[in-house]
């Protein structure tokens, strides 16, 4: 199986169903569970994109949810919180809220559309409809506030004589019947026996004691102004609520959690929207101050007196009041700090961001969070298409969400509902919004009901490998680093006893640079998977039947049986590539260890190809580690190399079995480079490196030991290796396994691959596919062991063995040196930073600052995150600038204008030719198929990097990553990393530079330049290789040293006996010159006629050899490829 995949769902009891929700602007989930995303979708993952519908309509519950479909609301008051007592969302919720409260023998409840007073008192009130939030009250005992959402019931009272009607809903909502008990006789009446003039002296007593309350209440209003604080417009979040994710600039990526919250920005919000909020809440929202003077007074009174809370008029109150709930602030003088916000809210930010903040933190019922989670699950449409009528209707469900309004609930009243949306579209035209004609175009409109509540998504973008719910990077830092699981993130605290941790509500500021982000994804991204679809467009399975999602859709594949891109962004540096090809790239900041971009795909459910689940070998990318180790051990830059190929290695023999590693026939067990054949090569190790030479990279390694080379690379920003092993099992039978290795910063590792339990079930991941990181058993000597059938078998825990505790080998052989073994692209990224960052290492990572969902800022535990560590000398870093300044891409059109460094990488391709491996009639593909040429490449690579920005760039086969790849002229005979991967590197870096334009930070940085007479001039290696080469560039380099002036004897002496001299042993005595002087003029011309060579006579310049000269770039390195691990089912 090839390792591209598509992610299978999650098996049916983890609640996932299957399918990916729709995503239009940014991958969001616009649509319902079972249309695919329009956005770039390779690698698709099983489920939806946002989870399920829960309730009776939902599919099998989520794991780790409530087994009630969404979990269940808390009851928040009064600004758009779901109704007490209910789940809120999905039909198998509980009921509204139908509690009673009692004062005295009478009683209050609140059921659907009506509340009674009763009881034996004298008279009763009856509230029909959902009015505002009000009280119900008998004499001075006060009866809870009973809602249905926040729609509660107005206030009844019931006096010594009299029982006052509840207040009305307002126009445009249910009319509330009430009564008023006539007035009996006596004092207070108007019958005979009252007295007219004590019935003026109350009243004039109520008038100043009134008076001298609403003197308090102002006293109280600007007292708090001064003590009250400013909240932001954003960033805070109620209990229970999903955690959100940010890109750097404060652009929300994605979330997590069971609500759905989307925060839009001011520019994103249609004037249909803010336009029919303030005709229905605040029609002179754009002329007070914040604060509706009169009406905070009247709350301020009620709450004073011991009455419930009233809600406030301005939607600039409304947000205070939203911000206050959000901080739990239940205080007396609630009232006071809410007209206390409002006044400094107004007086510090403009009305539009006043009411953007409003929108985005108001509850719109069905778990949506914010204006844009609201156009989702009410009408499935981005915001920017949200019309009058469907803009009226969303905004009125913040007064009762989940209630009244809403016909996916049973508390729906059609007439109530119908009656508030006509209130708000004809205030639409009291307004000036809408003429008249206009309004009547408009008709009640009709909500989805499929819609999907679950809080998650972001997950099936770009930036979705980080945030995806599935697995996404940032969920293991966050708890590494700062302690948050994911019950904290989702607000699970129903489980945790209320611990507060649990609340949720986390804001989360990823290190994605969205210009850096986006760069990368124009770079590389290459469209859609072809897929079969009819005349209409529509998505065609393998059975010719219509599907609704792409990845149930049947593939187009080339014939060689690869997918291939629609290729449908000509800005992508692969677009005149093969279709099959893939690159895969991420950007780190040196100075920090900042993910500022990470481009594994289109879909952060697919494979990701940058990420430790598909490596990829790095081949000579890695030769700067392994010249950083050569460099730290006190060599040069001067050090001298036999680079002879092929070139025989004494540790590349096997004495008991009498064969060779690598290749080759025992006994002469040999190395090249790449296909390269050639010998009497002697260079520095500084062309050793810009030229690409892999032998000399060998010798380095037997030097001073492959182990030695991993440890430098763990310091430098290497975590993970795979290597393919084989392995014997207790019946000594042979097994082709695959290990993944984790690197520790203790200089350990541990061992990990696909494994089977203690009841030998396959081990699973998230996704319900194998395990590839199982934690595995091993040996005392650090050996994994395997079962009968060749698999691992899972430890309890993984076990840390010593680098380098089995020898110079452990556990990755010297063809570590240049890059065997596969790693990832973000590990070589970081490994580079550290290079540009003059040797300090600071460890890459995503999370840039997390906060509670009050806006504390939640600082990271000590010593999770390794910064600012020197692990090379500066001298060793610039160094390794310097040599790697000259490795560039194939022509001068792909250098860059300023100061960078880098290298190129190529690894061969591995097996057999693909349209016969995929034939049908091919029985043995063994016998019946060739294997590719060593001159096919499948990966190419360069990593590089400017003093701000380290960048990896890979280039392979979307398919099968041993199969080869193409160069832009479709020739598989000429890939190099320099006409491949390079292309690719300038791309991104040149479209990121010009965005950066301006910015004095991205400025042109220059290196420091090289160390000069920095380490030892040596040449161990010329001696390891058996002595210098016979006229080689060692000793005309080098003619005084030691072991030239043996050469020099030597050659001095063959040629003296030639001569028909003789040699003493130092000097050589000619022979009687009695031969006869060339005739002619050795400048003459040949004679007509005459075939002659005006070279190597003894006159003339010798004749140039047919040597091949060193190119800049090999070919492709050779070894055995090790694939990454595949996506397989158990």
């Amino acid at each position: 199986m090839s390792d591209y995949g598509y992610r299978p769902a999650p098996p049916p009891e983890d609640g996932r169903a299957q399918g990916r929700g729709a995503g239009q602007q940014g991958g969001r989930a616009y649509g319902n569970a079972q249309n695919g995303s329009n956005d770039p979708d390779y690698g698709w993952g099983g489920g939806r994109q946002g989870g399920q519908q829960g309730g009776a309509h939902g599919s099998s519950p989520q794991p780790n949810r409530s087994s009630y479909g969404s979990a269940p609301q808390p009851n928040r008051s009064p600004y758009g919180t779901p109704a007490s007592g209910s789940a809120a969302v999905g039909r198998g919720s509980a009921p509204a809220g139908r509690g009673s409260a009692s004062a005295g023998r009478g009683s209050a409840s609140v059921g659907r559309g009506s509340a009674s007073i009763g009881g034996p008192a004298s008279g009763a009130a009856s509230v029909g409809g959902p009015g505002r939030t009000g009280r119900a009250s008998v004499g001075s005992a006060s009866v809870g506030s009973a809602s249905v959402g926040s729609a509660s019931v107005g206030s009844a009272s019931v006096g010594s004589a009299s029982v006052t009607g509840a207040r009305t809903g307002g126009p445009g909502e249910p009319p509330e019947r009430g009564g008023r008990r006539r007035a009996g006789k006596g004092p207070g009446g108007k019958g005979p026996d009252g007295k007219k003039r004590k019935r003026i002296g109350r009243k004039m007593l109520a008038v100043f004691v009134a008076l001298g309350v609403l003197f308090v209440a102002a006293v109280t209003i600007a007292g708090t102004i001064f003590f009250q604080s400013v909240p932001p417009l954003s960033g805070i979040a109620y209990q229970g609520e999903s955690s959100a994710f940010y890109l750097a600039n404060g652009k929300q990526a994605g979330a997590y959690g069971d609500t759905l919250r989307l925060q839009a920005a001011e520019e994103d919000i249609p004037e249909t929207v803010t336009q029919a909020l303030v005709a229905l809440e605040d029609r002179k929202f754009y002329e007070h101050n914040g604060v509706d003077y009169l009406g905070t007074m009247r709350a301020l009174v009620n709450n004073i007196k011991g009455g419930d809370t009233q809600g406030a008029s301005t939607i600039t109150q409304q947000y205070a009041g939203m911000v206050l709930d959000a901080r739990e602030d239940i205080s007396y003088d609630r009232k006071a700090k809410e007209a206390a916000t409002a006044i400094k809210l107004e007086d510090r930010y403009e009305k539009g961001e006043i009411i953007t903040a409003y929108l985005n933190m108001a509850y719109f019922g069905r778990g949506a969070y914010g204006i844009e989670a609201a156009a989702k699950n009410y009408f499935n449409v981005p915001l920017e298409e949200i019309t009058y009528d469907q803009a009226a209707f969303i905004v009125m469900q913040v007064k009762s969400p989940n209630g009244y309004y809403d016909p996916f609930y049973d508390t729906y009243d059609e007439g109530a509902s119908k009656g508030r949306w006509n209130y708000t579209m004809d205030a639409l035209v009291e307004t000036g919004k809408l003429s008249q004609s206009e309004r009547d175009g408009y008709e009640y409109p009709e909500p989805i009901t499929d819609f999907i509540a679950s809080g998650s998504w972001g997950g099936n973008t770009d930036v979705g490998f980080i945030i995806n719910e599935q697995d996404g990077y940032v969920f293991d830092e966050l708890y590494e680093r700062y302690g948050l699981t994911r019950d904290m993130l989702k607000g699970n605290n129903e489980d945790h006893e209320n611990d507060p941790l649990y609340d949720g509500g986390y804001q989360i500021t990823l290190t994605i640079d969205p210009e850096i982000q986006a760069s990368l994804k124009t770079t590389g991204s290459r469209g859609e998977i072809k897929v079969d679809t009819n005349e209409d467009g529509e998505y065609l399975d393998a059975d010719g039947d219509v599907v609704t999602d792409i990845s149930d859709a049947k593939k187009i594949l080339t014939d060689e049986g690869y997918v291939q891109f629609t290729n449908s962004n000509d800005k992508a540096a692969l677009a005149n590539y093969e279709e099959y090809m893939m690159t895969a790239m991420v950007a780190i900041e040196p100075e920090t260890g900042e993910i500022l971009g990470y481009y594994g795909g289109d879909n952060g459910f697919g494979v990701d190809k940058a990420g430790a689940e598909s490596p990829h070998p790095p081949s000579s990318t890695f030769k700067m580690v392994t010249a950083a180790l050569a460099l730290s051990e006190g060599d040069s830059t001067d050090s001298w190399f036999n680079a002879d190929s092929p070139r025989g290695f004494d540790t590349l023999k096997l004495d008991d079995t009498e064969q060779c590693i690598g290749g080759a026939d025992y006994p002469d067990c040999t190395l090249r480079n790449g296909t390269q054949g050639q010998k009497n090569l002697e260079m520095t190790l500084t062309d050793a490196v810009r030229k690409s030479k892999n032998t000399p990279m060998y010798g380095i390694a037997e030097q001073y030991g492959a182990d030695a080379i991993l440890e430098l690379a763990e310091q430098m920003g290497l975590t993970m290796m795979n290597q393919g092993r084989t392995l014997q099992d207790e019946e000594d039978k042979d097994h082709d396994v695959s290990i993944n290795y984790v690197l520790n910063d203790d200089g350990t590792y541990t061992q990990h691959g696909t494994a089977v339990d203690a009841d030998g079930e396959s081990v699973v991941d998230a996704n319900g596919n194998w395990d590839v990181n199982a934690d595995i058993k091993v040996d005392d000597n650090c050996e994994p062991i395997i079962n009968l059938d060749g698999r691992f078998i899972q430890a309890e825990e993984a076990t840390p063995c010593k680098i380098g505790e089995g020898g110079k080998t452990d556990p990755f052989y010297y063809h570590l040196a240049f890059g065997q073994y596969p790693t990832s692209v973000r590990d070589m990224a970081s490994i580079y930073a550290t290079i540009a960052n003059d040797g300090v290492y600071n460890e890459s990572h995503f999370v840039a600052k997390v906060t509670d969902n009050k806006g504390n800022v939640i600082e990271p535990k000590d010593d999770t995150l390794t910064l600012n560590e020197r692990v090379l000398d500066e001298g060793v870093a610039r160094n390794l600038q310097w040599i790697g300044s000259e490795i560039a891409g194939e022509t001068e059109a792909t250098e860059l204008d300023r100061d960078y460094f880098g290298k190129t990488g190529t690894w061969e391709a591995g097996g057999f030719e693909a349209d016969c491996r995929n034939d049908p009639d091919t029985t043995d593909v063994g016998s019946q198929c060739e294997e590719y040429s060593d001159r096919y490449a499948a990966h190419a690579w360069y990593v590089g990097a400017i003093p701000q920005l380290s960048i990896a760039a890979w280039v392979g086969n979307v398919t099968s990553e041993s199969d080869p790849i193409a160069n832009d002229q479709g020739n598989k005979e000429a890939v190099y990393g320099s006409n491949t991967a390079q292309p690719v590197w300038y791309k991104a870096m040149t479209l990121i530079l010009e965005a950066k334009d301006g910015d004095e930070a991205w400025d042109e940085q220059t290196w420091l330049g090289k160390v000069d007479n920095m380490g030892n001039k040596t040449y161990w290696d010329i001696e390891n290789a058996g002595g210098p080469n016979e006229g080689g560039e060692f000793c005309a380099a080098n003619a005084d040293n030691e072991l030239c002036k043996g050469q020099a004897n030597q050659e001095a002496q063959e040629e003296c006996v030639e001569d028909g001299g003789t040699w003493d042993g130092e000097t050589c005595t000619p022979a009687d010159d009695t031969d006869d002087p060339p005739t002619g003029d050795p400048t003459d011309e040949p004679t007509d006629g005459e075939t002659g060579e005006e070279c190597g006579d003894w006159f003339q310049e010798p004749c140039e050899t047919d040597e091949p000269t060193d190119p800049e770039t090999d070919g492709p390195t050779e070894g055995a490829t090790t694939e990454g691990p595949d996506r397989q089912d158990p």
